[in-house]
């Protein structure tokens, strides 16, 4: 099952396809005409799925394509004079893994979409670590001749983007770097992402903050909550509850099982109400909270949490105290 990180990366690209094909040109250098229409074309393999095998993965993480734009100057007079001008085509491939059997595969997803679209089709590997990443950029090397359309995006070329105003212009742009740099503990970037993340006024909103928390280590969870502010803290806490690590019981990394993780996140969600609006929580208070192990309880404590008048009046009589 991808993780919560593959499908965030997957998301990005998939909401704004353009941004992939910027990149081709931003990162990698390559010329493409002005282009237009942006499209997400996987739907497009599914007419070849019986060839690919059994092995439950039939069709590439995302297929784009982009048309060239009619209206835009044209400096190149050969694309200019042809009949049907061409666009670009591109695969999007998120790897957590290094899979010897990738290496063929990739290639068919290439040539299938190529054929079926009639363009030029690059394919672009997002790796989700180091190791993977040195895997990937070897592909096209092992080929005869070399195969250069295989392009790998990692935190070795993906810039970094540490402004806030750059964010809120190109927000895709931040969170992707974001996902690449956060993961390897770029407490900076990641901030920054986040924010971008947390701009959003619709189900965006949650849906990338909750994959951002999923690519932060463990360790450099706590110097990156120094960084944010009161209201940026708690959003992250939010965002952790809605992560898939979380629903799998694992966001607390010294947690095991789901119930506890499910309950350690409610309790810090409480925790973080409290401190947020001044109220004061005692050894007694604290030690009821931990005690607490019904999360539909903690769930009306955090309700009304954000209205009680003290952290008390709060926690008053809603769940059986169990002894630890």
């Amino acid at each position: 099952m991808p993780s919560s990180h593959h499908q965030g990366l997957v998301w990005i690209f998939r909401d704004r396809p353009r941004l992939a094909f910027d990149l081709l040109e931003s990162v990698f250098g390559l010329e493409l005409p002005p282009l237009t229409a942006f499209a997400e074309r996987r739907g497009e393999l599914d007419r070849f799925a019986p060839s690919l095998g059994d092995t439950g993965e039939l069709r590439p993480d995302l297929a784009l394509s982009a048309e060239v734009d009619p209206y835009a100057p044209r400096a190149d007079e050969v694309a200019r004079h042809q009949a049907t001008p061409e666009g670009a085509a591109l695969l999007v491939e998120v790897q957590g893994r290094v899979d010897p059997q990738k290496r063929f595969r990739i290639w068919v997803y290439w040539a299938l979409l190529a054929e079926r679209l009639e363009r030029a089709t690059t394919v672009l590997i997002v790796p989700l670590n180091d190791a993977v990443a040195r895997w990937a950029r070897g592909l096209g090397e092992l080929e005869r001749p070399p195969r250069e359309a295989l392009l790998v995006l990692d935190r070795q070329n993906m810039p970094r983007v540490v402004s806030d105003t750059l964010a809120r212009e190109r927000p895709y742009f931040a969170m992707l770097s974001a996902m690449i740099h956060g993961a390897h503990g770029d407490r900076e970037v990641f901030v920054v992402g986040m924010r971008a993340a947390l701009a959003f006024a619709d189900e965006r909103r949650w849906r990338y903050a909750s994959s951002l928390v999923s690519v932060l280590p463990e360790t450099e969870r706590a110097q990156i909550q120094g960084e944010m502010t009161m209201q940026e803290r708690y959003e992250l806490t939010e965002a952790e509850l809605r992560s898939g690590a979380y629903h799998n019981g694992i966001a607390k990394g010294k947690l095991e099982g789901k119930l506890e993780g499910e309950l350690e996140g409610k309790r810090e969600v409480l925790r973080t109400i409290f401190e947020l609006r001044g109220l004061t929580i005692d050894d007694s208070l604290n030690n009821q909270i931990r005690a607490c192990t019904d999360p539909e309880h903690l769930d009306r404590w955090i309700a009304r949490a954000k209205a009680a008048p003290d952290a008390a009046a709060a926690l008053a009589s809603l769940c059986e105290l169990r002894p630890e």
